[in-house]
């Protein structure tokens, strides 16, 4: 494992108190459940302001692949159609 580095914080009891309750729900302890949240949550604002270029024929096909409606899934119909156990 590489060498870890201390990331220290301060939070008003009634956060922690949170955190705490979420953790044990989840059968972690508070620095797990805080770094393995921060870590989930800074992966997703990294890609939310990642930039993805591409050629205009290629966005054309993407465009037109999102505005053709899906292939004939009769799986998928047959499954659809099922009641739900909980109903």
């Amino acid at each position: 494992m590489a060498q870890s580095v201390p990331i220290n914080m301060k939070a008003a009891p009634q956060v922690r108190s949170l955190i705490d309750r979420a953790a044990k729900l989840l059968h972690q302890n508070r620095t797990e459940f805080v770094l393995e949240t921060a870590i989930q949550r800074a992966e997703e604002v990294i890609l939310d302001h990642q930039l993805i270029s591409v050629d205009a024929a290629r966005f054309e096909r993407f465009a037109a692949a999102l505005d053709t409606p899906p292939a004939e899934n009769p799986g998928l119909q047959k499954l659809l159609a099922r009641k739900a156990p909980w109903e």
